[in-house]
C-alpha cells in the first residue's frame, strides 16, 4: 500500500514538468502572447493554491483516500481535454480546474503515507516518495521535448492525462477507501475570500503593461488576502487557525522557509524552459534534456536526504538545502544571451541539490510537529506553503514578462525575454536570502514535541 502511493507520485510531476516544455510551441499555434502563456502555468498554481486548505479541512472530515484518488482521476481527465482545446481563454480556464484537482491529491498523498508509516520511518518514506516525484519531473521534459519535436505539444496533454487515467484506475482496486458525509465542516465566505484574493493577484500581475488595471488588481489581491488572515482567529472553523501556528512554532517556521524557499522552485524552470527554446534557439527535445539534468540531481538526492534526516537534526539538513538554493540563484544572475548549455545545466543542477536537500527534511519536520489528529491540515498547509511560494514567483514572473513583453508574441522578442529572466533571478536572490536567514535563526530554537 504504501508503495503504491509512492510510486503514484511519479505521474502527476511528468505532467508538471512536461508542460513547460511544450509552451513555446503551444504559444505559437494558437498565438498566445507572452502574458497568457504565463497565465498557463500562474493559474494552474492559483487553482491548487486557492483551494489547498479547503480540501485539507474536508480530507480530515471525510476520506483522504477517496479524495486521493479521485484528484489523480480528474488531473488526468482534465489533461485529455486541455489537448483537444484550441481557444486560449479555454485552456486557461481548464488549467485552472486542473490545479484543484492537483491539490486534491497532493494535500492528501502525505497525510495517507503519515497514516500508514510509524514515526521512525517517515524520514525514509518521505524520501522517497520525493524521489519518486523528482523522478516524475526528470522524466518529463524529456518526454515531452520528443513528443513535442514528433506531434506537437498536444500529445504532452494526451500520453500524461492518458497515463494519469490509467494510473487512477490501478489506484482505485489498491487504496481502499469508505467516504463519509463530511458535514459542516468550512467557512464558505472564508474560501470565497481566498480565492478572489489569488485571483486578483494573478490576473493583476498578467496585466502590469497596461498600468493602472493591473495595479488596481494587485492592491484589490492584496487587500482581499489581508482581510482573510485577519478574520480567521475570529471564526469557529477558519481556514488557518492562527492560534495554532502560534502555538506550533517548529510548524510555523518550517512553513516560513518552504514559502519563500518555493518562489524558486517552479519559477526557474518555467523561465528557463522559455530562455532555452526563446534567447538561446535550442529545440524542444534539447531544452527538456537540459530541464531533466536536475531533476536527476533530485531524483538521486532526495531519498539520501530523507534517510539522513533520520539520523541528523533536519532542520540543519534542510539550512544545506537552502544555502544550495541561494548559489544557483545567484549563478541565474549570470545568464544572458550568449551562455552556454552547460552553464545552464550548472544553474538548474545546484538547485536542484537544495530542494533535494530541504524537501523531505523540512516535511518531517511539518508532519511531527503536531497531534496525530491535525496531520491532513498539517499536510494541508504544507503545500500550502509551497503552492503560495511557487504561486507568489509565478505571479512575480508574470508581472515581469508583462512588464517586458507586454502583448507580444513571446518567439519575437528573445532580448527581452533575457531582461526579464535577470529581473526574475535578482529578486529570487532576495526572497532566498530571507529563507535562509530564518532557518538558521529557527535551528536555536527548542524542538518540542506536540
Amino acid at each position: 500500500m504504501v508503495w503504491a502511493v509512492i510510486a503514484a507520485q511519479l505521474a502527476p510531476p511528468f505532467m508538471f514538468s512536461g508542460v513547460g516544455v511544450a509552451l513555446p510551441t503551444l504559444g505559437a499555434e494558437l498565438h498566445g502572447s507572452a502574458s497568457a502563456l504565463g497565465l498557463v502555468e500562474t493559474l494552474f498554481l492559483g487553482g491548487s493554491a486557492s483551494f489547498l486548505l479547503l480540501l485539507g479541512r474536508l480530507a480530515d472530515a471525510s476520506d483522504k483516500r477517496t479524495l486521493y484518488k479521485l484528484g489523480l482521476l480528474g488531473f488526468g481527465v482534465l489533461s485529455l481535454v486541455i489537448g483537444s482545446v484550441s481557444w486560449m481563454p479555454a485552456i486557461l480556464v481548464l488549467r485552472f480546474a486542473q490545479g484543484i484537482a492537483a491539490a486534491t491529491f497532493t494535500v492528501t498523498g502525505p497525510a495517507i503515507l503519515t497514516e500508514l508509516v510509524p514515526a521512525e520511518r517517515r524520514g525514509r518514506v518521505f524520501g522517497a516518495s520525493m524521489g519518486a516525484a523528482y523522478a516524475g519531473l526528470t522524466l518529463g521534459p524529456i518526454a515531452a521535448g520528443a513528443l513535442v519535436d514528433a506531434w506537437g505539444w498536444r500529445s504532452v496533454f494526451w500520453v500524461g492525462g492518458g497515463v494519469l487515467v490509467v494510473l487512477a484506475t490501478a489506484m482505485h482496486g489498491l487504496l481502499a477507501s469508505r467516504w463519509r458525509w463530511p458535514g459542516r465542516f468550512v467557512h464558505a465566505p472564508s474560501v470565497a475570500l481566498l480565492i478572489g484574493a489569488v485571483l486578483a493577484c494573478v490576473m493583476g500581475a498578467a496585466s502590469l503593461h497596461d498600468g493602472a488595471l493591473g495595479v488596481g488588481l494587485l492592491a484589490g489581491g492584496l487587500t482581499l488576502g489581508a482581510v482573510f488572515v485577519l478574520w480567521q482567529p475570529r471564526l469557529e472553523r477558519p481556514l488557518i487557525d492562527v492560534r495554532a501556528l502560534a502555538r506550533h512554532p517548529v510548524l510555523r517556521d518550517a512553513l516560513a522557509v518552504q514559502g519563500l524557499l518555493y518562489m524558486n522552485a517552479y519559477t526557474s524552470l518555467f523561465m528557463a524552459s522559455l530562455y532555452l527554446q526563446v534567447t538561446l534557439e535550442q529545440p524542444p527535445d534539447t531544452a527538456g534534456q537540459v530541464l531533466a539534468l536536475g531533476s536527476v540531481v533530485m531524483a538521486v538526492l532526495a531519498p539520501l536526504a530523507g534517510r539522513l534526516a533520520d539520523y541528523v537534526p533536519a532542520r540543519q539538513v534542510a539550512s544545506v538545502g537552502v544555502g544550495l538554493v541561494l548559489l544557483s540563484a545567484l549563478l541565474g544572475l549570470g545568464l544572458d544571451a550568449t551562455t552556454t548549455l552547460p552553464y545552464v545545466a550548472l544553474v538548474l543542477g545546484v538547485q536542484s541539490a537544495g530542494f533535494a536537500m530541504f524537501s523531505s527534511p523540512n516535511m518531517t519536520l511539518i508532519m511531527g510537529s503536531v497531534p496525530p489528529s491535525e496531520v491532513g491540515i498539517a499536510s494541508a498547509l504544507g503545500a500550502k506553503a509551497r503552492s503560495l511560494g511557487m504561486l507568489s514567483g509565478m505571479v512575480m514572473t508574470a508581472g515581469m514578462i508583462a512588464f517586458e513583453l507586454g502583448d507580444a508574441p513571446i518567439a519575437d522578442q528573445p532580448l527581452p525575454l533575457m531582461a526579464a529572466v535577470v529581473r526574475v533571478y535578482a529578486i529570487l536572490v532576495v526572497a532566498v536570502s530571507l529563507s535562509l536567514l530564518l532557518s538558521i535563526l529557527s535551528s536555536r530554537r527548542p524542538l518540542v514535541a506536540p
